[in-house]
């Protein structure tokens, strides 16, 4: 049996992000965009925008496609680090 663990950070602060996920999913789901990194499959996934985070929510509130404009011309980095397999055994 194969067993694929995901984990995921978020850089930001866990209040906002829940409470967006509450109320409204589509500004969680951008803050997420923002700052987060998850690890699958020995490989790391570094997310981050270099815009305003208020902006971007604001939005995502009135009108959603403005923010993906504003995704895409503000940039989102994402950085790929691939993790050694061999890095933790012993020889």
């Amino acid at each position: 049996m194969v067993t694929k663990i995901t984990k995921m950070h978020y850089r930001g602060s866990i209040f906002w992000l829940i409470f967006w996920v509450i109320f409204f999913f589509p500004i969680a789901l951008a803050l997420l965009l923002t700052a987060s990194s998850f690890q699958l499959n020995q490989t790391t996934y570094d997310i981050t925008y270099g815009g305003s985070r208020f902006w971007l929510g604001f939005w995502v509130l009135c009108f959603f496609p403005i923010a993906f404009l504003l995704l895409f011309l503000n940039g989102i980095s994402v950085r790929v680090e691939q993790l050694d397999a061999n890095q933790w055994t012993k020889e």
